[in-house]
C-alpha cells in the first residue's frame, strides 16, 4: 500500500481513528436524518419509520402564517444582521493588517474574538437590561439585530484576517510608494484579495444569526417570532411532524448555500489556476 500522508502521521493507529470518525459522523448524520424521515409521515404525530408517506406537513408549515412570518422574521434579521457584521469584522481585520506592535496585535485579535467565548445567556441578559431602559428599542428588531450582528462578526473577522495573512505584504507600501493613499489602497488592493474570505464570513455569519435562540427570546418584540423562537414553542407544544418539516426545510437551506459557495470557491480556485498556468508558460 502507498505511503501516504495519513499512514505518516499517525501509524497503526489509523484504524481505530478512522472508527471513531466513522462513528462520530454516524452519530451527526442518524438524528438528522431521523428527523427527516419523520417529517414525510403521513400521521399526525412523530413515529420513525414513517408510516403512509406523505408530504402534507412541508405544505401545513409553508401555508401557516406564523411559520412564514417567522421566516421572514428571521430572513430579515439574519440579512441585516450579516451586513452589520461584514462591516465591522472586514473594518476590523482591516485595522488589524496595519497594526505594527505585536502587543497590539494580540490584544485587537483577542477583543474581536471574545463575543465567541460570552455565553449567550450572559450576554442576552446584558442587553435585556439595555432593552428595558429605552422603550424605543422594545418596539422594533433594532437591538436584536445589533446583537446579533456582534455574535457573528468573530467569524467573519476571523475569515478576512485570514485572508489578509494570505496577502502579498509588499503590495500596500509598494501603492503607498506610489502615491496612492490609503482608500484607494483599500479599494483597489485589500477588497479584490479578501472578497472570496468576506463571502465566505458572510455565509458563516448569516448561518449563526439564522439559527440562534437565546437573543430573540430576551430582544424580539412582543408579537414577533423569529424562525427558530416559533421552532422552540412548537416544541414546547407538541412535538408533532410539522416541527420536523421546518427542521428539514431549514437544514435543506442551509445545505444548498454551503454548496454555492463551496460551488462558487471552487471555480474561484479552477480560474486561479489555469490563469497561474499561463502566467507561468508565457
Amino acid at each position: 500500500m502507498a505511503d501516504t500522508p495519513l499512514r505518516r502521521g499517525i501509524g497503526w493507529y489509523r484504524g481505530p481513528v478512522l472508527v471513531v470518525a466513522l462513528l462520530t459522523s454516524l452519530l451527526f448524520y442518524l438524528p438528522f436524518l431521523v428527523v427527516v424521515a419523520t417529517s414525510w409521515t403521513g400521521t399526525s404525530f412523530i413515529i420513525f419509520p414513517p408510516q403512509d408517506f406523505s408530504l402534507e406537513w412541508y405544505s401545513t408549515v409553508l401555508g401557516d402564517v406564523e411559520w412564514t412570518d417567522a421566516f421572514r422574521v428571521s430572513l430579515w434579521v439574519s440579512a441585516a444582521g450579516t451586513v452589520v457584521a461584514v462591516v465591522l469584522g472586514t473594518l476590523g481585520a482591516l485595522a488589524l493588517a496595519r497594526l505594527r506592535s505585536r502587543a497590539a496585535r494580540r490584544w485587537v485579535r483577542t477583543l474581536f474574538i471574545v463575543p465567541m467565548a460570552v455565553p449567550p445567556v450572559a450576554y442576552a441578559v446584558g442587553l435585556y437590561s439595555v432593552n428595558l431602559r429605552f422603550a424605543a428599542l422594545q418596539e422594533n428588531l433594532t437591538l436584536l439585530i445589533l446583537g446579533e450582528a456582534l455574535l457573528a462578526m468573530p467569524y467573519v473577522f476571523v475569515m478576512v484576517s485570514t485572508g489578509l495573512g494570505q496577502a502579498d505584504p509588499a503590495l500596500r507600501p509598494a501603492a503607498s510608494t506610489l502615491g496612492a493613499a490609503w482608500p484607494l489602497i483599500v479599494w483597489r488592493i485589500d477588497l479584490p484579495m479578501i472578497a472570496g474570505h468576506m463571502v465566505a464570513g458572510a455565509i458563516f455569519a448569516f448561518a449563526v444569526i439564522f439559527d440562534e435562540v437565546v437573543l430573540s427570546v430576551f430582544l424580539a418584540p412582543i408579537g414577533v417570532k423569529t424562525l427558530p423562537l416559533q421552532m422552540l414553542d412548537a416544541s414546547q407544544e407538541a412535538l408533532s411532524p410539522e416541527l420536523t418539516a421546518a427542521s428539514t426545510l431549514v437544514s435543506m437551506l442551509a445545505v444548498l448555500m454551503l454548496g454555492a459557495f463551496s460551488l462558487i470557491s471552487n471555480r474561484r480556485a479552477a480560474r486561479a489556476r489555469r490563469l497561474a498556468r499561463k502566467a507561468a508558460t508565457a
